[in-house]
């Protein structure tokens, strides 16, 4: 099975930190159910200061569109707005795309 990656960052607001790892240890149940519908397998969030890298995979590609989030997501974005930078009309966070460099699977590899 094929699986497909991306990663990205995003920034805090200054003292935003706490709130949104607070928010994320609390991440609702509809929020899970929504990310596995849409094929997410895994989806990690790490914080250096007031930047946020975060890291998805999920069983189909991921569309170059953007499209309207569901009524979900725009609800979770305007909770999240006042924590970190957003833009448009829905507040989706601002996210600046990494490219991958490189990938070691070592579940992949022959073992001898």
């Amino acid at each position: 099975m094929t699986v497909y990656r991306r990663a990205w960052t995003m920034q805090l607001r200054e003292g935003a930190e706490t709130a949104y790892e607070e928010a994320h240890a609390n991440l609702w149940p509809e929020m899970r159910a929504q990310m596995r519908a849409n094929g997410i397998q895994r989806f990690y969030l790490y914080r250096s200061g007031r930047t946020i890298f975060a890291f998805q995979e999920r069983d189909r590609p991921f569309t170059g569109t953007p499209a309207p989030p569901s009524d979900l997501t725009a609800r979770w974005w305007r909770e999240m707005a006042p924590l970190m930078e957003t833009e448009g009309a829905y507040h989706q966070p601002v996210q600046t795309p990494l490219r991958e460099v490189f990938a070691l699977d070592t579940s992949m590899e022959a073992t001898s």
